[in-house]
């Protein structure tokens, strides 16, 4: 069995994350608001979205396992619960919310592939990425994935007779439309030198994430967008090792810089133990673009219920962020997928995250 990282994003100290990773409505017209980008619009604006598409499980009987009894039963609940959370619903709900902003680029965090069958297992059970492209297309946009940071891809036995196989990807889309051409290039993927071990009944077993990048151009003008999703248990040493790394390989650029991603640092609460993370992105000059429009206003993105039922949003922790390093300028920002009409058919969540979409001007290129 190969290395694993549990999917979870739970509030950042969540433990359950660790270890997991053992193992359309057809809408034709969204409003688009006051905030909405226009085909067409001004040439110095990008618009930008991070989303964290959750693999939909309560992980935390992973965790709590000591025997590969308990254990194989753990990842059979879990696979239930990744099946009873509706994937290809869900994702086609995030269909709709980018349909909404029609974001140039956009930033996916666990958009994960569940496969069973006998090692290796082969029989696709759900890939979001692939169903949420499938429902752009269907909703008349077209994005291509251009930069895909695979994480784990590891397998586990269950109680049904059969293994549950998940692949664990972050990546970047961009919008191919050809009224709104992104022009991407120095497409980048690195995984993290610093990642964590952790026991479990099958033996120790290395988390792995990393981060992905594209120069993108649009109007004459470029920059890097960069996505990572940060380790999040404690005692946060490896995260704050890989906020380094990532500032130190990803940003090493003299573009101007964003940066979207679930970062598991808590930057709407100080006293939180994940703090220091925020706070070093911050010092390593970048600006927090939520932080611009909305001094005060928390804007928590994280988490739902784990089944993601929940009738009204427990959204607490503030960890999904768009950072920006140059002289960029703040036209908005705001989350999605956190209203009740957000919510799928089936009445659930689209995520256990809010998504972030985050309009921005773009720096004159002297200014680089």
């Amino acid at each position: 069995m190969k290395h694993i990282r549990l999917t979870r994003s739970r509030p950042p100290y969540a433990l359950a994350r660790a270890l997991l990773t053992i193992m359309l409505v057809g809408v034709t017209a969204f409003p688009t608001g006051a905030n909405a980008l226009a085909d067409g619009g001004s040439k110095s604006d990008i618009r930008v979205m991070t989303q964290n598409m959750y693999v939909g499980a309560d992980l935390l009987p992973l965790a709590q396992a000591q025997t590969l009894d308990q254990f194989k039963a753990a990842v059979t609940l879990a696979y239930r619960q990744i099946l009873a959370s509706q994937p290809a619903e869900r994702a086609a709900a995030v269909a709709r919310e980018i349909a909404r902003d029609k974001p140039d680029l956009v930033a996916l965090q666990e958009a994960d592939i569940i496969r069973t069958g006998s090692p290796p297992a082969t029989n696709v059970s759900s890939d979001q990425l692939k169903s949420l492209l499938a429902a752009l297309d269907r909703l008349g946009l077209h994005y291509e994935a251009m930069a895909i940071m695979p994480e784990q891809d590891a397998e586990a036995p269950t109680t049904l007779g059969f293994d549950v196989r998940i692949s664990v990807r972050d990546l970047i889309i961009a919008r191919v439309d050809p009224g709104r051409p992104v022009k991407v290039s120095n497409i980048q993927v690195q995984p993290y030198v610093v990642d964590r071990v952790f026991p479990t009944p099958l033996g120790p077993f290395a988390s792995r994430s990393g981060w992905a990048s594209v120069d993108a151009t649009i109007g004459g003008r470029t920059f890097r967008f960069v996505t990572t999703h940060l380790e999040p248990t404690p005692p946060f040493i490896t995260q704050r090792t890989q906020a380094q790394e990532l500032i130190a390989a990803a940003t090493n650029t003299k573009l101007p810089v964003v940066l979207a991603g679930d970062f598991n640092t808590t930057a709407n609460d100080p006293q939180n133990p994940t703090f220091p993370t925020y706070q070093f992105l911050l010092d390593s000059g970048f600006t927090d673009a939520w932080r611009v429009k909305h001094p005060t206003d928390s804007g928590p993105t994280c988490c739902q219920a784990p089944d993601l039922r929940n009738p009204a949003s427990s959204l607490t922790f503030r960890i999904d962020l768009v950072l920006f390093r140059g002289d960029f300028r703040v036209k908005d920002i705001h989350r999605v997928g956190e209203e009740q009409r957000d919510r799928t058919p089936s009445g659930l969540w689209p995520s256990d995250h809010a998504g972030v979409v985050a309009t921005l001007q773009l720096p004159h290129p002297r200014s680089r």
